[in-house]
């Protein structure tokens, strides 16, 4: 059986399943790498594809342990389940990398950089995951510079009524149910996914430092799909999700409370002040909510395939937060102290994001035409102790691209002019090209230019200018697939991708409203390219019949940086994985993931890191599963990002059944 060159990336997050289970065939998969649906063989751009039957293997809870297992693509987690946690692809960080949840942009538009939070993301209603790499504005417009993460919730797949649950409970009291019921006939498709996560977590400030005080969460998500096809052909439908949690958090820049009623001079405020800890009321909540819809139909007229849809995404995000501060404005010029004071602070931010868009699909030339328009809107607003803000802006686009295979050559061409409200216009443009040397090799390569739009917060807030242009990118990457035998492959692909015109806060600048009176400090557009460039490797090999190994490696050489918001990532990521048949009813895994030669933070260094998972799946027959999952297995201890907490060895149970 042939695989795609994601067929690492299958066995890598498989694991407890039969080797010869994770064999995916070529003619089988198709990915969205391009407008149209496209076999991956066929495709030029490298795509990392995760199916649900790999995310059962692992039994991960939390969607980013998914992710750092997957060649090029980087983890940074803030603390436990609920805390902040983004991505880097290639060593484009997280406002570089786009994010869709069945069709729906789901990246927050409050941010101060757009991107999207994984940390309060399970996995328990995903169905399959892909990682598109590369600058991808072309085809996804703003924001797809790294890449784009395209997430599809759970669809039916089988005729009749099926329905599933699941249960998991393990270390810091943690708790998971779900329970998913599916419906398929001629007419309609129906999908829906209930699920609860809560933990007592660990503590988000490193425990390193002296923090100790845990940071719990409790979240509750339900998602659908509705689709029917009606007697005229037309099909209809409609998607979404809402999702609320709660979670603590550890504050940032506060005095410790025994310091309270004392009065300081500047420099000892300076002194004194804890950047990041447990704090001292041991108070501080973030309550987040967001909903997702999407409305779509697909028809055609005469030659020409349509889809038309509209979407809407709303997200709330409120922070309270009670710490001993400074209290500027009590001054006592004789000597030159401040007061200090309890502030009790509650700020929300609400972002909202509608978007329409048409396709339509036919063939010309030899190939395939796909031509497009859409417009989008997002709001921000912003309430609370620390201001008011509310402010919009929109952008329009048109784009195609043409398709066609020539003998063992294939070619996607795409193209976007997009216009923004306030910068005015912008193109982008991409060559995807596949070329099977011969049954067993593929090359492919692939070269685009990107652009990530200011958001609304660069534009618009007390530190932000109007005048502020897109960031550009281009890029470029080259790669080679080989399958020697069934159930042994290699993998290589080489990458470049720089960006320019890059925006940060600018402490020397007086662009920005705030400058008049606080002095200077804006964000502006900071002269100099960033460049990423590295090297992707990954293999598998079927040892014996139940016997698979697979490893991914990756070299990054991200110390090119016009801009602190570029941070730089480790120059090597490994990734090794053994799986096995125990007995016909057993089944294994043990994986391995590693970051080496990480960079410095602000010059000091920062330790490398070597983490041991593993799980236990057992077949108790009738669509019954039980399982055991350990994380860091040798108790490491590590940070993905410094000054903040990791978890130790952890220890899962769960029970799954199908019916």
């Amino acid at each position: 059986m042939k695989k795609t060159a994601v067929s690492l990336v299958a066995l890598l997050a498989a694991g407890p399943l039969p080797l010869q289970a994770q064999d995916i065939a070529l003619d089988e998969i198709v990915v969205s790498a391009n407008l149209d649906e496209t076999e991956a063989s066929r495709s030029g751009a490298t795509v990392e594809v995760v199916t649900g039957e790999d995310l059962r293997s692992t039994a991960d809870l939390r969607f980013s342990d998914v992710l750092r297992r997957l060649p090029g693509v980087s983890v940074n987690t803030r603390g436990a389940m609920g805390s902040q946690a983004g991505i880097s692809i290639r060593g484009a960080s997280q406002n570089y990398v786009g994010v869709l949840v069945d069709g729906i942009d789901v990246t927050d538009p409050t941010g101060t950089q757009v991107a999207f939070d994984f940390g309060q993301l399970g996995t328990t209603d995903v169905s399959r995951v892909e990682v598109l790499k590369g600058s991808q504005s072309a085809l996804y417009g703003s924001g797809a510079v790294g890449g784009v993460v395209t997430i599809t919730s759970l669809r039916p797949t089988e005729e009749g009524t099926h329905q599933s649950v699941a249960a998991e409970a393990g270390s810091n009291d943690t708790l998971a149910l779900s329970y998913g019921i599916t419906h398929l006939s001629d007419d309609w498709e129906v999908a829906l996914t209930l699920s609860h996560i809560e933990t007592d977590g660990f503590s988000n400030a490193s425990e390193a430092d002296g923090n100790d005080e845990a940071d719990g969460y409790r979240g509750d998500r339900l998602s659908f799909y509705v689709a029917r096809t009606l007697q005229s052909g037309v099909r209809i439908g409609l998607n979404g999700f809402t999702e609320e949690s709660k979670s603590d958090y550890d504050p940032a820049y506060y005095l410790p409370g025994s310091l309270s009623g004392q009065r300081l001079t500047y420099d000892e405020i300076t002194a004194e002040t804890i950047a990041l800890g447990d704090g001292g009321s041991f108070d501080e909540r973030l309550d987040r909510s967001s909903t997702g819809l999407r409305a779509f139909a697909e028809f055609d007229t005469g030659p020409v395939s349509h889809t038309f849809s509209v979407t809407d995404f709303r997200t709330e995000r409120t922070y309270f937060e009670n710490e001993l501060a400074p209290n500027y404005p009590d001054y006592d010029p004789v000597t030159g102290t401040y007061g200090t004071a309890m502030q009790q602070t509650e700020n929300t931010y609400e972002g909202h994001r509608t978007g329409v868009d048409w396709r339509g699909g036919f063939d010309a030339m030899g190939g395939r035409m796909i031509l497009g328009a859409g417009w989008k809107n997002e709001d921000y607003d912003q309430t609370g102790d620390w201001g008011n803000l509310s402010e919009s802006s929109s952008t329009k686009g048109v784009y195609g691209e043409f398709s066609r295979s020539l003998g063992d050559l294939d070619v996607a061409l795409s193209l976007r002019h997009d216009d923004h409200s306030i910068f005015g216009g912008f193109n982008s443009g991409r060559v995807a090209l596949a070329y099977r040397l011969d049954e067993a090799t593929i090359l492919r390569a692939q070269a685009g230019t990107g652009y990530r739009a200011p958001s609304n917060f660069e534009l618009f807030s007390f530190y932000g200018s109007r005048e502020l242009q897109p960031e550009q990118s281009r890029n470029v990457d080259l790669g080679i697939e080989h399958e020697f035998s069934e159930g042994t492959s290699v993998r290589a692909t080489a990458f470049y991708l720089e960006v320019d015109d890059l925006i940060d806060f600018d402490r020397t600048s007086t662009g920005c409203p705030a400058a008049a009176t606080n002095g200077p400090g804006c964000y502006s557009q900071v002269p100099g390219t960033s460049r990423r460039s590295g090297l992707e490797l990954s293999g598998e090999m079927a040892l014996t019949g139940t016997l698979g190994l697979a490893a991914g490696y990756t070299y990054t050489d991200s110390a090119t940086n016009a801009s602190t918001s570029w941070a730089s990532v480790p120059r090597h990521l490994v990734a090794v994985e053994l799986t096995s048949d125990l007995t016909p009813t057993l089944h294994g895994r043990i994986g391995v993931t590693a970051a080496l030669d990480r960079p410095d933070d602000f010059g000091t260094p920062v330790d490398n890191y070597s983490l041991v998972d593993a799980t236990l799946t057992k077949d108790i027959g009738s669509g019954r599963e039980a399982y055991l999952r350990v994380e860091n297995l040798l108790d490491e201890e590590y940070e993905l990002v410094p000054g903040y907490g990791t978890s130790g060895r952890a220890i899962f149970a769960g029970f799954r059944a199908s019916f």
